[in-house]
């Protein structure tokens, strides 16, 4: 019945604090609902985003769906669009992932870990030292966002000295993924993309007259070796999105994860009784319970029918968009016992907070050993943290859930 249908309003204050309530109702009652301010299919349950995910019938670029409006003035946020990872199919997808899938295998992840352990005791020292200094201190800006901006800049091979300039570029580009962005969003993310496309070409020129051993360093070589392997503009497009994804991964998971470990007293002292069996499993709980990516976009590339998990039918013609709720499918109770409880013995954890198929996050790896790293350094070198704050803002977006600061003390 119409009336049934639960209410989904992805403006509403309440929503944008809790979704979790809403993500619950359509689970149950519509879990696939036509959302038509965004001329959308918002789909909920575990099994449809699994299953849609791995569907090649679906992909991320379509001719028909621009991510932003046909104007010029949009043409720096679409031209680092273009080349990226995130932004395209096989057999483009298969081609670019080949040139840089060496840098993210498990083996070169495992060589940066002293180098990503090192980076996490320096950063804890620092939160203990302004929490003794302040009294309390943002454990965000302190302790999280230092460490995968750190990381992805070594990788790429950004001179300390510039390093400023990558997280306001990254806050920049991201607002421009978001479907209820303001007019002042998009003129920050156009200026971030224009500026950062900028330095890189820079930064790319630099690599060629001086070879270096870094990833900028090695697509610059792959081009040289082979024109055809890589263009300028995919250079500078993944070289955006492996600083934007590998940054919003992180530092949210930290945000929101330090925040659900700090609120759970069981939980956080079974980790600090046993880090090294506990802190893997943590670190999948702290993804799925929080997930800071709540959904992904993806268009059908073809003429489907679709039958989904409640056994509703859905002809969707090409083009059709479909957000698939990461965040609500990884409280599902189909899959997950108790998925309102945050569980850190929870295994296995079958959570889609990196994705699945094509797009599966290539940093994963890279992205669980800082997170693994972060936990440990953090409840060794500040052993007693605890909250200094019992209310919680996030960030009012949809795409990305995120709090505005997270003020511990010790």
């Amino acid at each position: 019945m119409a009336n049934d249908v639960p209410r989904f309003d992805p403006t509403d204050p309440d929503f944008l604090h809790d979704p979790y309530p809403t993500y619950a109702a359509l689970r149950e009652r519509a879990p696939v609902l036509r959302h038509e301010p965004w001329d959308a299919w918002i789909v909920t349950r575990h099994r449809d985003v699994d299953r849609l995910l791995r569907d090649k019938r679906l992909g991320r670029v379509l001719d028909t769906a621009p991510k932003v409006p046909d104007d010029p003035v949009f043409a720096p946020f679409a031209r680092i669009q273009a080349g990226s990872l995130l932004e395209i199919e096989p057999p483009d997808h298969t081609r670019i992932k080949q040139a840089v899938h060496d840098v993210f295998t498990p083996k070169h992840v495992r060589d940066l870990a002293q180098r990503i352990r090192a980076l996490a005791v320096r950063q804890a020292d620092r939160l203990a030292e302004t929490i003794a200094r302040d009294g309390d201190a943002d454990l965000i800006s302190v302790f999280a966002e230092p460490i995968p901006v750190t990381v992805i800049a070594e990788l790429l091979g950004v001179p300390e000295s510039e390093r400023h300039r990558l997280l306001p570029w990254s806050k920049g580009i991201i607002g421009m993924f978001e479907p209820e962005r303001t007019p002042e969003q998009e003129a920050a993310g156009i200026r971030a993309a224009d500026e950062f496309a900028a330095f890189l070409r820079d930064l790319a020129a630099a690599k060629r007259r001086a070879p270096a051993d870094d990833l900028i360093g090695r697509m610059v070589r792959t081009q040289a070796e082979d024109p055809g392997t890589l263009s300028e503009d995919e250079i500078v497009a993944n070289g955006i999105l492996f600083l934007n994804a590998g940054h919003e991964a992180v530092v949210n998971v930290l945000g929101n994860g330090f925040k659900a470990l700090l609120t759970h007293p069981e939980a956080l002292a079974a980790v600090r009784a046993d880090p090294e069996g506990r802190t893997r499993t943590a670190v999948e709980e702290m993804m799925r319970y929080d997930t800071p990516l709540q959904f992904f976009e993806r268009y059908a590339l073809e003429d489907l029918r679709y039958e989904a998990d409640d056994g509703t039918v859905h002809d969707w013609p090409r083009g059709t968009k479909l957000a698939l709720y990461y965040a609500a499918a990884n409280h599902d109770p189909a899959v997950f016992d108790a998925p309102e409880r945050f569980r850190i013995e929870r295994w296995p954890n079958p959570h889609l907070a990196f994705g699945l198929g094509t797009h599966y996050c290539i940093g994963a790896p890279l992205a669980r050993l800082e997170l693994a790293h972060a936990v440990r350094a953090l409840l060794e070198r500040v052993p007693t943290v605890r909250l200094a704050q019992d209310r919680f803002a996030y960030v009012p977006k949809n795409v990305f859930r995120y709090l505005t600061e997270l003020r511990v003390r010790a």
